[in-house]
């Protein structure tokens, strides 16, 4: 592995807050969501600096479209408590205020009561599959760095019954999966709204709010291996489309949830 990967490089802040996106990451017009996500989950950890402190809730509002420029990333802690705390962040670009998010991070608790509904889609192996290069066929640029497998039956753009999407993915080089990179990847999905399309479609995401339910990064998971995004587009209407998607650890475990709003442009 290397000692910082693409993705750490791409999404993290200067002490100060300063960072200067990559245009290798572009989706679209802008910058994908996962990069500033990701960028204001590792400023609000700086400012928190509690490790016992986990991510456990992130919600993202995009306002406009994220140049590859400097930007200035910056955080307000609203409330510090025993065990849970509470702040907010958000991206300057030439004194606007491009995206802003909310957090709480929470120390574990010993109860007695746990379990686990959702279960990890019995899919053939990823090692199995064609590894699918996303811009190749038309996708974002900044699917390059990660290697994507479809696992399920339903595909992008046949015209099928559900949009429903399963797909292996991992980034391309051996990387931990820390809790930055698993928001990331929750925000990488390709959309499943694809499934029920028989064309490409533009789209951008409005906001999105992710869910972690461990902390990260996970024990004995090799890092070659591949996470598991489970996504289901279940409601489209006046032009906005709500996806929930799942992702799961390559040993079946149930890291985090994304539910997210997708304006479908014409």
């Amino acid at each position: 592995m290397t000692e910082m990967s693409a993705f750490a490089q791409a999404s993290s802040p200067t002490t100060d807050g300063h960072i200067h996106f990559d245009p290798e990451w572009m989706q679209g017009r802008g910058i994908y969501g996962g990069v500033p996500a990701a960028a204001m989950v590792r400023q609000m950890m700086r400012a928190l600096d509690r490790p016992e402190c986990v991510l456990r809730s992130l919600t993202v509002h995009f306002c406009s479209s994220v140049a590859p420029v400097e930007s200035v990333v910056s955080t307000q802690t609203v409330r510090v408590g025993k065990r849970v705390a509470h702040l907010t962040a958000q991206v300057e670009q030439a004194g606007e205020v491009v995206t802003f998010g909310s957090a709480s991070f929470a120390a574990s608790r010993e109860v007695d009561v746990r379990w686990q509904e959702p279960v990890m889609p019995k899919l053939r192996p990823a090692a199995s599959l064609p590894p699918i290069s996303i811009p190749d066929v038309g996708g974002p640029q900044f699917a390059q760095f990660f290697d994507y497998r479809f696992g399920g039956e339903r595909l992008p753009m046949t015209g099928i019954d559900q949009a429903i999407l399963r797909t292996w993915i991992r980034p391309k080089e051996p990387t931990l999966v820390d809790t930055p990179l698993a928001v990331g990847m929750l925000d990488a999905m390709v959309p499943a709204i694809l499934c029920r399309l028989t064309e490409p479609r533009m789209m951008a995401s409005v906001d999105f709010r992710v869910q972690l339910f461990t902390p990260l990064p996970l024990v004995d998971v090799d890092p070659e291996d591949h996470w598991l995004l489970d996504a289901h587009a279940r409601v489209v209407g006046d032009g906005y489309a709500e996806q929930i998607t799942w992702l799961y650890a390559p040993n079946g475990v149930l890291v985090g949830s994304c539910q997210q709003v997708i304006v479908l442009l014409a």
